[in-house]
């Protein structure tokens, strides 16, 4: 036991030596044969005091009686990838659906520290506001699983937004909902905007108005949704298969083509497509969950069914 801790300190320090004297530059060939060459060999050895030595293939010293390594091995101190301290990224993501607002530590003590504390948490008013409605952005976005590239998206026009003064008079969180609600309907991949507010702490109707203001003074001209557009996302909610999918997408197309639904709720016209096509292939769901799904009531879902009936040949 006693010779396991006499070769764990000649190691250590050893080791430590090496460690001071190195830089991460340095070529580690060139710092084992500076330590072979600074060995003593007529010292007798730590471990057993045998004076017999030898080197091995990697350049180190060791005791041909004990085995004993006598100089420092080549031990790798330094992280993958090195590189010097003032060269490292240690900022927060740089993504543009987060912001960086630093870190203040104490007050320093002095009289006015108070007043100084004031005067700054003023003069970073704006700044607080964009990281509130980030955060806010960040939580719908999370809450309706939306993608990443949807929520850097919204997070653009959140900013612009905020550049542009809009958030005057308006709340940063039906802001950042609608906003959410106006990217997803920009890519064609909708969200209801009652499921966005039930993933908001304001209502859809406030959500409504945001998304006015922001349509109005960028002039986006956002056509209606199709209700083709809420398949995929209804269908997989509702776990139903693709061919009630498929089927579901061949029906709306037919109504689209009619222009029956035009002036019809979009989201309850989709679940009735989707209703109909798990009819047609015997796939049990009822109105009830489909309007769940929906975020429509029972009535608007059947109301929107018998329109979707006449678009459903007979010999399904």
């Amino acid at each position: 036991m006693a010779s396991s801790n006499q070769r764990c300190s000649q190691y250590n320090r050893t080791a430590t030596a090496a460690s001071k004297s190195r830089s991460p530059s340095e070529d580690s060939t060139a710092r084992v044969e500076r330590d072979a060459k600074s060995f003593d060999t007529t010292k007798g050895c730590e471990e057993c005091s045998s004076t017999s030595f030898a080197r091995s293939s990697a350049g180190e010293w060791y005791c041909m009686a004990c085995g004993a390594v006598q100089t420092a091995v080549e031990v790798e101190f330094t992280e993958p990838s090195w590189r010097p301290r003032n060269q490292r990224r240690t900022a927060p993501s740089g993504t543009t659906s987060r912001i960086a607002v630093g870190t203040t530590i104490g007050t320093g003590g002095d009289a006015d520290a108070g007043r100084w504390a004031r005067l700054n948490k003023r003069l970073r008013h704006d700044r607080e506001a964009l990281r509130h409605g980030l955060k806010e952005l960040r939580a719908v976005a999370a809450a309706i699983e939306c993608s990443d590239d949807l929520t850097e998206q919204a997070a653009h026009l959140y900013r612009q937004s905020a550049d542009e003064g809009l958030l005057v008079g308006q709340s940063i969180e039906a802001m950042a909902a609608a906003c959410m609600h106006a990217t997803a309907r920009n890519s064609g991949r909708p969200f209801p905007i009652k499921e966005v507010a039930a993933a908001s702490p304001v209502g859809a109707d406030e959500i409504r108005a945001s998304f006015s203001k922001l349509v109005r003074e960028f002039d986006v001209e956002l056509a209606p949704p199709l209700p083709t557009d809420y398949l995929p996302r209804f269908a997989s909610e509702a776990g139903l298969p693709h061919a009630v999918r498929r089927h579901a997408h061949e029906i709306g197309q037919r109504v689209i083509e009619s222009e029956d639904h035009v002036g019809q709720s979009p989201t309850g016209m989709a679940a009735a497509l989707l209703y109909g096509a798990a009819h047609c292939n015997e796939e049990s769901i009822t109105q009830e969950e489909l309007a769940s799904i929906a975020f429509v009531s029972p009535v608007t879902l059947s109301r929107q069914w018998q329109t979707v009936q006449n678009h459903i040949p007979e010999n399904n």
